[in-house]
């Protein structure tokens, strides 16, 4: 370093000493505060709040809601982006919002839900979608069940899988058609006459299957006997459920005129198909859940199906009450018929009413047998047959005593239902109206000259009360007579 430098640097810093000690201790100490008291330097912010300035106007008086509109974010960049929409602004969104929320209704209705139909449809679509999820979940539970069934039944067996598990599937399979087969040709119309309660125990049939089929993982030996009758047991709910299922919809139509079954139908698949989809789901994730693949725990897959199990039978009767007929099968009419003659001056019961009170699982199987015996079995003399077929001589149904001291319908083999609902008409009358003591013949042309004089005011009863009487729900009844007819009765116009 050059002398010059180094003189000069040591003159300036005896000259700082000097005057540091010239300066007195009070005005060092407010010369470091003010040091102190100096303002750090703030980072710079990435965007700036800004609010607009409002359009200057006569009264300059604050308005807050105002100012909140205008108030603006600035970027780094400069660009301005507004916080708070104005009013007209969210009119708008909300107006959009409200336009894609009708959209979206818009389009899953007319996916889901058909039209022209009565308000009781979408308290039964609800029970029957909670149904179809739960058999869905138990289902894969005996699917999954028979699948390890085959497979510890030929480990066990020391055989190998393969063409022996694929020869009993298919087994299975092909003898439970032919017990849908047998079955078919056994009902015939029966489902029509008791459409509700056959519906409901073709959900105890399938029900009882999907517990054959888990038990086939607890008797693997027995997996073919038990998988058959299980397969039986489903292929007969399967074809119970589609026999009874165009009455339950075709109830859910406003009038008798609505010709709306297709849609009906067509929206209640779908509905079913995204139910069955999800209790698959819900099936797949339980069981990998619980781990049923250990054979420790089958006590844990018996509770879980059996709980599903009760639950689903549940969901089915609840769905069940939800339908109500206009339709008269023989058990509502014979109810029908029966207040109509005791009380004529008053209403009859509507359908909904009577639907309340119907019994779903068990109903009167002996109304039908009791009601239309076979005239063989009566034992009824000549004489006495012959003298009934005078007094009915004009009509397509003949009352005749029984053993047991009650009276019974014998109907012509040319009977239709308003035959039948005249001839329930008669014996009501007969058995409620009439003496009982008095002269047989007496009590039935009484009868007979009752009923043909009131069929017309049961009907408008009828109408009146919300029952159809252009169409009927009996069963078919087979076992009829025939006999000579003094007039041909089919020529004659039914009852308006």
């Amino acid at each position: 370093m050059k002398r010059g430098g180094l003189w000069g640097l040591l003159v300036t810093q005896a000259a700082g000493l000097a005057s540091y000690g010239a300066t007195p201790p009070g005005a060092r100490q407010r010369q470091r505060q003010r040091q102190w008291q100096r303002p750090q330097p703030q980072p710079q912010p990435r965007c700036v709040l800004q609010v607009a300035p409002s359009t200057p106007s006569s009264s300059a008086t604050w308005n807050p809601g105002s100012a909140a509109e205008e108030l603006m974010e600035v970027n780094p960049d400069g660009s301005r982006r507004r916080l708070l929409a104005t009013a007209e602004e969210r009119l708008v969104e909300i107006q959009e919002t409200g336009r894609k929320r009708r959209k979206v209704k818009s389009v899953l209705r007319r996916i889901f839900v058909p039209d022209h139909i009565t308000p009781s449809y979408f308290a039964y679509s609800r029970w029957r979608c909670l149904q179809r999820l739960l058999s869905a979940t138990v289902n894969v539970f005996g699917l999954q069940a028979m699948i390890m069934a085959v497979g510890v039944r030929d480990f066990q067996s020391g055989k190998a899988m393969g063409a022996a598990a694929a020869i009993d599937w298919v087994l299975k399979d092909a003898l439970g058609k032919v017990a849908r087969l047998a079955w078919a040709g056994r009902m015939g119309r029966e489902f029509d006459g008791d459409a509700k309660r056959w519906r409901f125990r073709s959900s105890l049939l399938y029900a009882s299957g999907n517990g054959l089929q888990i038990a086939t993982f607890a008797f693997p030996k027995f997996f073919l006997a038990l998988a058959t009758v299980a397969n039986c047991l489903k292929q007969i709910s399967l074809l119970t459920s589609t026999a009874t299922r165009s009455a339950i919809y075709r109830s859910f139509a406003v009038t008798e005129t609505t010709n709306n079954i297709g849609d009906i139908t067509a929206k209640g698949e779908a509905q079913i198909a995204v139910v069955d989809l999800a209790g698959m789901t819900l099936g797949i994730l339980l069981s990998r859940t619980c781990g049923f693949d250990a054979v420790t725990r089958r006590n844990r897959l018996v509770g879980l199906y059996l709980g599903l199990s009760f639950l689903e039978i549940c969901a089915m009767y609840q769905e069940i009450r939800c339908v109500v007929f206009r339709q008269l099968n023989l058990e509502r009419a014979q109810a029908v018929v029966a207040a109509f003659v005791d009380n004529q001056d008053q209403d009859l019961p509507t359908p909904r009413f009577t639907a309340s009170r119907e019994r779903i699982l068990l109903g009167s199987p002996r109304l039908k047998r009791h009601t239309f015996p076979r005239l063989s079995t009566l034992a009824i003399p000549d004489s006495q047959l012959a003298d009934l077929l005078d007094v009915f001589h004009d009509d397509l149904f003949l009352l005749v005593p029984t053993p047991s001291a009650h009276l019974a319908l014998v109907l012509h083999a040319a009977a239709k239902d308003t035959d039948v609902l005249k001839a329930l008409l008669a014996l009501n009358i007969a058995e409620r109206r009439c003496d009982k003591h008095a002269d047989l013949l007496d009590r039935l042309r009484h009868a007979k000259r009752d009923a043909t004089t009131t069929i017309d005011d049961l009907l408008d009863a009828m109408r009146a009360a919300g029952w159809s009487t252009k169409s009927f729900m009996f069963p078919d009844i087979r076992v009829r007579a025939d006999w000579p007819l003094s007039t041909d009765n089919r020529d004659l116009p039914p009852p308006r």
